[in-house]
């Protein structure tokens, strides 16, 4: 666990992710990794010097019947105030909408409906359970299908709702997260949709399984990279010669000491 509280705490004075006050609810799967999550941010409590406090939502989707009785009893026995919201997230898309790739809608309701139950209850701050490898997916989902260099951030604040959505696990490697949770014996739920292993996703773990074969750190390079904008040398950093530049082109824009060489 403390492996899990030193990247909670890499995380959090990186980005300025808790604040005194505050007031977070965890987003509960059921999964090792938001378990582990709303273990972590209650242990966190004991020594950042931060007055928050912690309560955790889980979303039932109508897809099966989940014995969650388990959760709710570990949630109880670290002290952290859990509740199981009914939803028909599931009825609506796959059965309403029929969606034939229902992973989007699907996380775009269950994150309308946390961050309404985080608000709700009073929270401001809705912690996420991603973890290093969920990073690094994204960024190869979007690269792939969408073209774009792209993935989600640490912390993300949300207008609309006047919620801020913090990641604290961000920099924590997937292989531990398991191990962790084997050896505290977390009360992990099996996955509750049809299509659970069956997704993009899963193609994007075995193409980092792949380059791990011959660069072992590959996932630190990858996260090292993401996380320095200093290293970025893409198109739109050129430095063409005056006479080339088309400043009607984004790609040709050049800061104010180069047009003058």
């Amino acid at each position: 666990m403390k492996q899990v509280l030193g990247c909670i705490r890499r995380a959090d004075e990186r980005f300025g992710m808790i604040k005194d006050g505050d007031r977070i609810c965890v987003g509960v799967s059921g999964g090792k990794d938001s378990l582990l999550l709303m273990y972590g941010l209650k242990l966190y409590q004991r020594f950042c010097r931060r007055d928050y406090e912690v309560c955790g939502v889980m979303l039932d989707l109508g897809l099966v019947e989940q014995d969650t009785s388990a959760v709710e009893e570990f949630a109880r026995s670290i002290g952290v105030p859990f509740e199981v919201i009914k939803t028909d997230i599931g009825d609506v898309v796959f059965n309403i909408r029929k969606e034939t790739n229902p992973c989007a809608m699907c996380a775009k309701l269950r994150r309308g409906a946390l961050n309404n139950a985080a608000v709700e209850r009073g929270c401001k701050k809705v912690a996420l359970g991603h973890n290093r490898e969920d990073v690094l997916e994204t960024f190869f989902l979007s690269l792939i299908y969408e073209s774009r260099l792209n993935t989600f951030g640490p912390i993300t604040y949300l207008g609309r709702k006047d919620v801020t959505l913090i990641r604290p696990l961000v920099f924590l490697p997937e292989k531990h997260a398991l191990s962790v949770a084997k050896r505290l014996e977390l009360p992990v739920m099996k996955p509750n949709c049809t299509v659970a292993g069956k997704t993009k996703r899963e193609d994007m773990k075995r193409i980092l399984e792949y380059f791990t074969t011959f660069a072992p750190d590959f996932e630190t390079r990858m996260m090292n990279a993401i996380s320095a904008p200093e290293k970025y040398n893409l198109w739109h950093n050129l430095r063409l010669p005056p006479e080339s530049v088309d400043y009607s082109n984004p790609l040709c824009e050049l800061n104010t000491k180069e047009r003058m060489v």
